[in-house]
């Protein structure tokens, strides 16, 4: 059975009991722009942990609902599956009354609480592009509300042609999140998950029945005019005839399918997961049949039988689209998803009644989707809102009844079943109610992912600062500004350790970059398979060399086995100085390590740092971490470009100790010099003398003393 280590996992509501937490914060407070520089080892790796740590959201109400705040970790029982656990973690999350969080003593493995969570999903597909100005209004004032800085927000959109689009995940960078909901129906601007949902369907991961074109975010998408005119007829109470029935149906049940697949996806992620779904719903008769019926009567001619058939047909239920919808609502429930539906669509007039042929006042509800919106919102554990609420009061209504709860963690041993576990929450106080999750589904191996899951699941080691579904390695990364052939590029490498080869790469495994710039936006992903490593090699180095312009830069990489899913991930910021003019190029430093047990792959020939810098990968590798104290001698590899073909050619190098402001000058001498076109490639030794514990610089110096031209650069280091 292909089973991923225990260690590293945190499934359903779960934080796996471990030491070793191996984590790097991939972007600052809120995951978008600031990726910090890793340059420690990997951490020694710990494994057969079976026991963890269930999550649980509990809401508890007195008389009129007021929440209860005054209860402690003893007054709440838990069972699992009927069997009775001890609460050994506890917090209390009281918005309105600022009380902090506060935690139990006897679960420090968890390394952060339990915040709210809330997917803003936009179902573009059935609303017009007057719903879609309301449903972006709603949603901006929710994100002006009384949000906490630790609330987590994704978005997702539903789009005729493109299916369900992941925009954002999960993230507390709000202003990034409000910038999406702005630009949809407007210039196109991707969140950080779109990218990389796009990159990957592209290259390797379809969605069935879609059309994967980079289009428009907004409603307006003409992917389907047909679809858009079909439903604009029907809720106009118009036949829409067979054909555009059996669209209309179709595309509900698509939509269906992909919100039940989303809530599949999110019974990985702890505790109640809060969708705010806008919509206009799907019109009744189609899930429900229209009220009374039709009949067949006496016909005189052909015709009048297929018009009397057609309205009949018209006039039923789809069972196939019910029954998906159901699927749907049971599946956000099971998930722990309580969906608030707000009613988007158009309030109907007593003048679109009178200009409507037949269609009664009453008979115009058989076209809305008031119901069907009623319904998943009640079968979730969420709230439905009118099109007739005042925005305010929707969004006053959700903060207040999300905003204050409990969570509560037990302990409990991980089978990796994927079975479906019911949880009872009961409070030892007369005259309260508690609102709980009904349940959580428990870990299962990666082969059975479906192909979102999979998606989901790099979506979520790449982006987030703490990844609910996996807790990756933690691998050390470098990111270089270079000048190649004339040209700014970027070079981005990461260290992969023997521990790292072992869990990690196998058989079959791949490497992601992301690279975000400063606004948060990702500038390039990039993304190519790792053949399996040659026996003897105890270090992997995969590297990218990609173009890019002036401006600051974080760079992710992330591996991925792809039969366990087992991840390792990293970052380092990049710096890309203004293009200038300039007859002699020196780049940044590259300082090396004896080692002739690593590998490097590229993602293209001619890309690994060795052929760019020139040095031999088989008897040395890039320095990645500290270097030890008492060193004589660094190695360093220097790329110059420009200048005669001469041999005038010189190379200093100061050693510079960062909290002194002392500077030496080091000796130097070439070990190897190769050319590459207009490119020298200097592997150089230098003599420190014996360095001492601190910060350096090495501060490097190419001069072409005929022309008087030179270049200088550097690269920071630690020593210990």
């Amino acid at each position: 059975m292909n089973v991923l280590p225990a260690i590293a996992y945190r499934w359903g509501a779960v934080r796996i009991v471990a030491a070793a937490a191996l984590m790097l914060l991939f972007c600052g407070s809120s995951g978008p722009a600031g990726i910090s520089a890793q340059t420690a080892q990997d951490k020694p790796i710990q494994h057969q942990v079976t026991v963890s740590v269930k999550l649980v959201q509990v809401y508890v109400t007195g008389k009129g609902g007021v929440p209860v705040t005054d209860l402690t970790p003893a007054d709440f029982e838990v069972f699992d599956n009927g069997k009775s656990y001890p609460v050994t973690h506890f917090e209390k999350h009281f918005l309105e009354t600022g009380e902090a969080v506060v935690a139990t003593s006897a679960s420090p493995e968890i390394e952060a609480p339990l915040n709210r969570r809330f997917f803003l999903v936009f179902d573009f597909a059935f609303m017009d592009p007057k719903a879609m100005l309301r449903a972006k209004s709603a949603a901006l004032k929710f994100l002006d509300g009384e949000l906490q800085p630790t609330d987590e927000i994704g978005v997702v959109s539903y789009q005729v042609g493109r299916g369900l689009v992941l925009n954002e995940y999960l993230t507390t960078d709000h202003a990034r999140v409000r910038s999406i909901v702005e630009g949809f129906g407007a210039k196109t601007r991707a969140g950080r998950a779109e990218n990389l949902t796009q990159f990957i369907y592209s290259s390797d991961l379809p969605i069935l029945g879609t059309d994967t074109r980079a289009t428009d975010q907004g409603a307006a998408v003409d992917v389907n005019s047909q679809f858009y005119e079909d439903q604009a007829r029907s809720q106009a109470g118009q036949g829409i005839g067979s054909a555009g029935r059996q669209n209309y149906v179709e595309q509900a049940r698509q939509l269906m399918i992909a919100l039940g697949q989303m809530a599949k996806v999110l019974r990985g992620v702890p505790g109640f997961k809060n969708i705010i779904l806008f919509s206009g719903g799907i019109a009744r008769q189609y899930l429900y049949g229209k009220r009374g019926g039709a009949t067949l009567g006496e016909w005189t001619s052909p015709e009048q039988l297929a018009a009397q058939l057609s309205t009949y047909d018209g006039s039923q239920a789809s069972a196939s689209l019910r029954d998906d919808h159901s699927a749907m609502i049971k599946e956000f429930k099971a998930s722990n998803c309580p969906v608030y539906t707000i009613d988007v669509s158009r309030e109907r007039t007593e003048g679109d009644v009178q200009t409507m042929t037949g269609v009664s006042g009453a008979g115009l509800r058989e076209f809305e989707g008031e119901d069907s919106l009623r319904q998943i919102a009640s079968g979730t554990g969420g709230r439905f809102y009118a099109k007739t609420m005042a925005e305010e009061r929707v969004v006053e209504d959700i903060q207040g009844s999300t905003s204050a709860y409990y969570v509560i963690g037990y302990e409990v041993a991980e089978t990796y079943d994927g079975k479906f576990h019911k949880i009872k929450v009961a409070v030892k106080r007369k005259g309260v109610d508690v609102t709980t999750q009904g349940g959580y589904y428990g870990a299962k191996p990666f082969k059975e992912f479906s192909r979102f899951e999979k998606l989901m699941h790099v979506v979520d080691i790449a982006l987030s600062e703490t990844p609910e579904l996996q807790v990756p390695f933690d691998i050390p990364v470098s990111a270089l500004p270079l000048t190649v052939k004339g040209w700014s590029q970027a070079l981005v490498f990461a260290r992969a350790s023997e521990a790292v080869l072992a869990e990690v790469l196998g058989d079959k495994a791949e490497a992601y970059l992301l690279v975000v710039d400063d606004k948060g936006d990702v500038a390039s992903i990039k993304r190519f398979t790792l053949p399996p490593l040659a026996t003897g090699r105890e270090t992997l180095f995969p590297s990218f060399l990609l173009p890019a312009k002036p401006g600051r830069y974080s760079c992710r990489v992330v591996l991925r086995n792809l039969e366990t899913g087992r991840a390792a991930r990293g970052g380092a910021p990049l710096f890309v100085l203004p293009e200038k003019v300039a007859v002699l190029v020196l780049d940044p430093p590259l300082l090396l390590s004896s080692d002739a047990k690593s590998a490097e792959l590229a993602a293209a020939a001619g890309s690994s740092v060795a052929s760019l810098f020139g040095y031999d990968p088989n008897a040395y590798a890039p320095l990645m971490g500290a270097v030890a104290a008492g060193t004589d001698n660094l190695q360093a590899a220097l790329r110059i470009q420009g200048g005669a073909a001469s041999t005038g050619l010189t190379v200093t190098a100061t050693l510079v100790d960062l909290a002194a402001s002392a500077r030496a000058e080091l000796p130097v001498t070439v070990i190897r010099q190769t050319d590459d076109g207009p490119t020298r490639l200097i592997v150089a030794d230098l003599a420190t003398g014996g360095l001492k514990a601190g910060r350096y610089a090495l501060e490097c110096v190419a001069k072409e003393p005929a022309s008087g031209e030179s270049s200088v650069a550097s690269v920071e280091f630690i020593v210990k």
